[in-house]
């Protein structure tokens, strides 16, 4: 059953139309997201195709405090840590096989917890997520979506309504997200028990200090697992916000590497 890189979720502790114009400082195309009322939260998107970065923030305290959602928990848990990559979230077709695959692994399953966000014209977008934790891992597991449209009809509403729209600075792919791992060969084969991927072999990066390798999603995307080796971009996330996501590598622009509230964004020619 195949999952695709849907969106990363980029925890922010302050309203989201500040990413939405710190991004488009850097010649990215972004738009203002919408409101999930019963959550108390409030979002911005930049999409890359189907693939987006969405940029969470608590809008009403507390009813995010209430919240049962485990995304909305981890916000309201984590934020104290500080803004940055939080989440990953893969898209699937198949959610209610996934559900028993996940249980026949004996992780705990949470969902599908159905979701909505009312759009800025009011009108309503749904979906379902799917959360799973492992009872023999401390490692946070990310979580499936399943989106009321097909992909075809959700890209089309997206274009129409010009969330997708092309980048002044000519980036055009989602390609990775990097996460921060304090032992690469747990993370790796960890993250492969759960979603049954592809593994590449380990290589060294010393743009950010560490020993990585990858769960192939498919083409070329994928999740970069990075242990820290040298004093460096990766040592500094794992420090400050644990294992989990810290940098992301958007194709098609000009290369280079922008620090927006917490996260590091690669730029790669392609």
């Amino acid at each position: 059953m195949q999952l695709a890189l849907d969106h990363l979720v980029h925890f922010l502790d302050r309203p989201p139309v500040e990413a939405t114009e710190k991004f488009r400082q850097y010649g990215f195309h972004a738009v203002a997201g919408g409101r999930h009322e019963p959550w108390g939260t409030w979002n911005s998107l930049s999409y890359f195709g189907l693939s987006y970065v969405e940029f969470l923030s608590i809008e009403v305290r507390a009813l995010a405090e209430r919240s049962e959602n485990p995304l909305i928990r981890q916000l309201v848990e984590e934020i104290a840590l500080g803004e940055g990559l939080a989440q990953i979230a893969l898209r699937t077709k198949q959610m209610d096989e996934w559900v028993n695959k996940l249980q026949k692994k004996g992780l705990i399953v949470q969902g599908p917890v159905a979701g909505s966000r009312k759009r800025e014209d009011g009108s309503i977008l749904s979906w379902r997520m799917l959360f799973f934790e492992d009872p023999q891992s401390k490692l946070r597991p990310p979580f499936l979506i399943e989106w009321q449209q097909s992909d075809e009809e959700r890209e089309n509403d997206l274009k129409k309504r010009g969330g997708i729209a092309p980048h002044p600075n000519h980036s055009n792919s989602l390609q990775q997200v990097g996460v921060a791992a304090a032992e690469l060969e747990d993370a790796v084969q960890t993250w492969k028990r759960w979603l049954d991927c592809e593994v590449s072999e380990a290589w060294i990066d010393e743009r950010i200090g560490a020993r990585c390798q990858a769960l192939e999603l498919g083409g070329t995307k994928r999740i970069v697992f990075c242990q820290p080796i040298t004093a460096g971009l990766a040592a500094e996330a794992l420090a400050a916000g644990g294992q989990r996501p810290f940098f992301a590598t958007i194709a098609g622009a000009t290369a280079g590497h922008d620090q927006i509230f917490g996260a590091t964004y690669f730029r790669e020619e392609r």
